[in-house]
This record gives structure tokens, C-alpha cells and sequence, in this order.
């Protein structure tokens, strides 16, 4: 296990820390001894009971049921939390949605949801925990590899993951003075149950170009995602095939494009093979 470049921290605050990747990301720190407070819609109590027995060294973890896409709630839930077990010297932003569709085929009502939950809710959160972290702080917005390149039927998640990329950007010039790091995590896809769903409703097209990254077990990316944030990486993207896609897609783009269109087309014609065979 790699050092925290600046001491662990004491007390963490984690969005989506209910389930997925906020919730491993939970259960590393509170065995680091860390005070972890999570913020989501819901907590199963049999989950935050095993989080308590995990805790070590010191650490706990309190839960707090609030709506990320609500700026007053997660200012007051956030003032709550701080006077109940300190300031936040670390806080990630994990609580995130995911909906498919082709474009043309995607509501308008989905599409909102995908940016209020997961743009809105990372200025919502950054802004709650800003009202508390102070000088020598870490602040982390997870975003995705979509942020950095788009993927068919994925509008409105690569918007909203796009816009959290630029977000960091902002807020890493305008922390970096006041002694505040700011870390952007861009994975490709994590083999979470949120994927899971993905795979379940999603269009084989989207499968066969997303396959390019890679999937990464969850313990894995969990592990390469902690390195990152423990060194204060900037931009976090674990996984050689998940970076590797992240550089063509930012330095050659006209090839990146060629590789995916090629990717969709292979998709298309399994989908149409698919369906000739049901």
C-alpha cells in the first residue's frame, strides 16, 4: 500500500459511498483509520453495519441520506456531518447515473437526469464541501473515461461526464492557490453493478467500442484509482488500455476516430447478425 503523499486524512467526506465505487473507496479509508461520512439516497444498514466493523485505527462512518442534485440539502447535510465529525480533508464525489440510448432516441427527461445527477451534483457536492476544507485539503470529482472521449449511445452521459472534466479544470486553477489539490478520476469501465445493468439493457454496439479500454475488476481499479488519489494526481485513469485510449483520444484524435467508427461498424454488423439469428 502506497503512502498518502500528505498524511491520510482524518476525516473524508463520500458521495454514492452507499454502493459501487464509493462504497469500496469507503471501506479502504475507514480501515485507514479514517472518519468517513457518506452522503447518498440510501444506505442499507446491513452495509453501514459491516463498514463499522471494517473501521480500524480510530476510523468510523456515519451515513447521511440526501439528494445530490439538491444544493441546499447537501449544504445543510454537509454542515451537519462537519459539526458531528470535523472537516473534510479529503472529499470524493462518486454518486453518479448511467442511461443509454442513441440520441435521437433519448428523452429529454433522461437527459436531464444525467446532467442534474451527475454535473449538477459535482458542483453541488464540491461546492458543500468547499464551506468546510480548508488549506492543504484534497478534493476529488469522479468522471469518467467518457469525459475524455465519447461512445455511442452515451449523449447524455458523456455530457454531463465532459462537463465534470472541465469543472476539476476550473476548480484546480482556482484551488491550487489556496493550497487545495483537485483530482478529476476518469476509469473506463468497472466491472460494477452499475455496468452490470449496462450490459443487461444497453446496445451491443456500445459493448463492442467500450471494449477498446477495457474492463477492469473492481478491486483493481479500486487499487489504481487509491495510488492516484494517495499521490494527488491530477488526472486518475487506471488501467494500460483505459490510458492508452484517454492519450489517443486527447493527442491523435483523427486516429482515435478511425479506430472507433471501425469499432461501430463491427458492433452494427453484430447487432445485425444478432437479430437475423432470433
Amino acid at each position: 500500500m502506497s503512502k498518502w503523499k500528505h498524511g491520510a486524512p482524518r476525516v473524508a467526506f463520500i458521495s454514492g459511498g452507499g454502493s459501487g465505487l464509493g462504497l469500496r473507496l469507503a471501506h479502504e479509508l475507514v480501515q485507514e483509520g479514517v472518519k468517513v461520512a457518506i452522503f447518498d439516497l440510501y444506505v442499507d444498514d446491513a452495509v453501514l453495519a459491516d463498514l463499522r466493523k471494517q473501521a480500524s485505527n480510530g476510523g468510523w462512518v456515519e451515513s447521511y441520506t440526501v439528494d445530490i442534485t439538491d444544493p441546499d440539502a447537501i449544504d445543510i447535510t454537509m454542515d451537519l456531518a462537519a459539526a458531528e465529525i470535523g472537516a473534510p480533508e479529503f472529499a470524493i464525489n462518486c454518486a453518479g447515473i448511467l442511461r443509454t440510448a442513441e440520441f435521437t432516441e433519448l428523452p429529454y427527461e433522461i437527459f436531464e437526469q444525467t446532467i442534474r445527477v451527475n454535473l449538477i451534483g459535482s458542483r453541488n457536492f464540491a461546492a458543500g464541501a468547499l464551506r468546510h476544507m480548508q488549506s492543504g485539503g484534497h478534493l476529488a470529482l469522479v468522471a469518467s473515461l467518457a469525459g475524455i472521449c465519447g461512445s455511442y449511445t452515451h449523449a447524455a452521459y458523456s455530457a454531463s461526464k465532459f462537463g465534470v472534466v472541465g469543472l476539476a479544470e476550473v476548480l484546480r486553477t482556482e484551488l491550487t492557490p489556496k493550497g487545495i489539490h483537485v483530482s478529476v478520476v476518469c476509469p473506463g469501465e468497472i466491472q460494477t453493478p452499475m455496468l452490470e445493468e449496462e450490459r443487461r439493457v444497453g446496445r451491443v454496439v456500445a459493448e463492442v467500442v467500450n471494449e477498446f479500454a477495457g474492463v477492469m475488476p473492481v478491486d483493481k481499479a479500486v487499487a489504481g484509482i487509491l495510488a492516484g488519489l494517495r499521490r494527488r494526481q491530477y488526472m486518475i485513469t487506471p488501467g494500460f488500455r483505459a490510458r492508452l485510449t484517454r492519450a489517443l483520444a486527447r493527442k491523435t484524435t483523427t486516429l482515435f476516430h478511425r479506430i472507433v467508427d471501425g469499432k461501430v461498424r463491427a458492433g452494427l454488423a453484430a447487432e445485425r447478425q444478432l437479430t437475423a439469428t432470433e
